[in-house]
């Protein structure tokens, strides 16, 4: 028998937490918990729940609940069902949302998304990056897979922003921006992380946009310059000398203007977010793109065939 240690889930199927909620599946494990499919036994929806064990040396669902409770109200938002503890374990109970756009990028026969979807998706993820920072927060892990669709025929066409559990406040009790610390450590996924989360520099609002710049790129080709390379350093060394003006060849022309004010910012500049929405209105303008058109997942079948042929 190997040494390695055989991880056990915190909860088993049929288990009900606070005789309220009970699992139906685990849809979900990260680095830290799980998240499970559940059914909530008082108003008979189905839900999420998120745990992370009591033990874990790492607490990060105190910071999901803060979060999470800041932005209630908010589109792109979770809504909250509860929270609580015991002595195995803490969790949270929230909305539960469709695919995240991770998984539906990988769908796509090309693996690529078009500009009609990229660009509104892009908006929707812009939008929901400005309400966590008009709180006060940052997210700090922006990647594909923290993002996903509804899952109601209500909500399959609006994008939610999900996992806060890296969050940092930025802001003071006076709404002040904080000074910032002289090494702050890594936050973030390595694909995504922008050049001052390499430099373990404390991250700001401009970096939550630079993870967001290199999500649209991969979604419009369909991979990163670095997405073979595992090391950290060696991703943040290419990041830091890569010419990222390369990346616009593949991007609407108004993305200039994108990455130019993304260039611009520091740690203590509040982000311009209405010239960052009007490169996504300009570029829906110039490529024709109709808000209500079908997204591309919903333009096609589950193995890539248009839904519907024109002979």
């Amino acid at each position: 028998m190997s040494g390695a240690v055989e991880h056990t889930d915190i909860l088993s199927v049929g288990d009900v937490v606070r005789d309220r909620w009970k699992v139906a599946r685990k849809i979900g494990g990260g680095g830290f918990g799980e998240i499970y499919e559940v059914l909530d036994q008082l108003s008979q929806a189905t839900v999420a729940l998120k745990v992370e064990s009591a033990q874990q040396p790492k607490q990060v669902l105190k910071m999901e609940v803060a979060v999470l409770k800041k932005l209630q109200g908010k589109d792109h938002v979770c809504r909250f069902v509860g929270c609580g503890r015991n002595d195995r374990f803490n969790y949270v109970v929230m909305e539960l949302q469709g695919r995240n756009l991770a998984d539906l990028r990988r769908t796509m026969t090309r693996g690529t998304f078009s500009v009609s979807t990229t660009l509104r998706l892009g908006k929707q993820m812009l939008e929901a990056i400005e309400s966590i920072h008009s709180v006060g927060f940052l997210h700090r892990d922006i990647k594909p897979s923290n993002f996903a669709m509804g899952r109601l025929a209500s909500t399959c066409r609006c994008c939610y922003m999900l996992d806060f559990g890296l969050a940092r406040q930025f802001t003071n009790s006076n709404q002040e921006v904080r000074p910032p610390r002289p090494v702050a450590g890594f936050r973030g996924t390595v694909r995504y992380a922008s050049v001052n989360a390499h430099k373990n520099k404390e991250m700001g609002r401009h970096d939550d946009l630079w993870s967001l710049f290199y999500m649209l790129v991969e979604f419009l080709v369909g991979q990163l310059p670095w997405r073979k390379i595992k090391d950290k350093e060696h991703v943040g060394k290419l990041k830091d000398t890569y010419d990222h003006r390369l990346m616009l060849k593949h991007l609407p022309a108004e993305f200039g203007v994108f990455l130019e004010h993304i260039f611009s910012l520091d740690y203590y500049t509040k982000p311009d977010y209405q010239l960052l929405m009007s490169v996504f209105d300009n570029s829906m303008k110039t490529y024709n793109v109709v808000e209500n058109d079908p997204y591309d997942w919903e333009r096609t079948t589950t193995d890539g065939t248009p839904t519907i042929s024109v002979s």
